[in-house]
């Protein structure tokens, strides 16, 4: 039974432990396949998450960002066209120094992104103590935070 089978079928701590224990072999070309099928049948599973999390908020009235005008103001920003393309651009942009994780890649293409943070602007108290909101930010956003950290490096160089 191969790993996919294994974690459809329930078994999805011993499928993680077995990822895990695979270290840098699972990036390697007979396990990457199955590896890259689990990650992305999770984010299938974090996108109907985040769904359901998102309808029992509205029903609880909590109070998200009103009119959104940016992307990264919506609670939930489904993946849009040309997605792979600036994946490609992080991954380059961040080459230099680190690389991009592949669940967070997959979140990008899969789920897109999130912001589960209280409007405070609307109404200045939560009405939950300790409320720590989901937020991952668009990934147009996030080539924009990049490229502003290389031009203030850039600056830094002069």
């Amino acid at each position: 039974m191969d790993l996919l089978e294994k974690y459809l079928g329930g078994d999805t701590l011993r499928v993680h432990e077995e990822i895990e224990r695979m270290g840098p072999a699972a990036f390697e070309k007979g396990n990457f396949q199955e590896v890259n099928a689990v990650l992305a049948e999770t984010m299938k599973r974090v996108a109907h998450n985040l769904d359901v999390i998102y309808a029992a908020l509205q029903a609880k009235n909590y109070c998200f960002k009103k009119n959104p005008r940016h992307d990264f103001e919506y609670p939930i920003l489904k993946p849009r066209w040309g997605v792979k393309f600036r994946v490609r651009r992080l991954e380059k942009a961040v080459k230099t120094f680190g690389h991009v994780p592949l669940s967070l890649k997959m979140f990008y293409r899969i789920v897109g992104a999130c912001n589960f943070t209280w409007d405070y602007e609307t109404i200045e108290e939560i009405p939950w103590e300790g409320a720590d909101p989901i937020e991952i930010i668009p990934i147009s956003d996030l080539l924009r935070e990049v490229k502003e950290l290389e031009a203030d490096d850039e600056d830094e160089e002069v």
